[in-house]
């Protein structure tokens, strides 16, 4: 299945295709999704196309540095990024999916606030 979406203004685009039905969705505790609520959709890189917005985006890390939380800079929006725990993988925010309050999704919690200590989460 093909999911299409973007940030809050326009600028940032993208499409992935996904697995089916119900999507695997991870609630992360790390002190960055648990402050957003972002909620992950975890597709391999290869599966993700940036549409839109390449030149738009701005880049933050934090803690170990890993991960590439991508923001649109106008809007301020992450619609999507590379997290450490799935380096060969693209997280997608749930909520920036064109249309998904109509996705049936199965929502898991993820405890990411120990991620130094071996837990392996979507976080930082």
């Amino acid at each position: 299945m093909k999911v299409e979406g973007g940030c809050h203004c326009g600028l940032v685009r993208f499409e992935a295709e996904v697995g089916e039905e119900p999507l695997e969705i991870l609630d992360c505790n790390c002190s960055i999704c648990s402050m957003t609520g972002y909620l992950h959709l975890i597709v391999p890189d290869s599966r993700f196309r940036l549409i839109e917005g390449q030149r738009e985006t701005t880049t933050y890390r934090f803690g170990s540095g890993k991960a590439r939380h991508i923001f649109c800079g106008q809007c301020g929006i992450k619609s999507f990024y590379r997290p450490r725990s799935h380096p060969e993988g693209i997280s997608i925010s749930l909520r920036c999916i064109d249309g998904w309050e109509e996705l049936n999704v199965a929502i898991t919690p993820f405890e990411g606030r120990d991620w130094g200590r071996g837990e392996n989460v979507p976080g930082d």
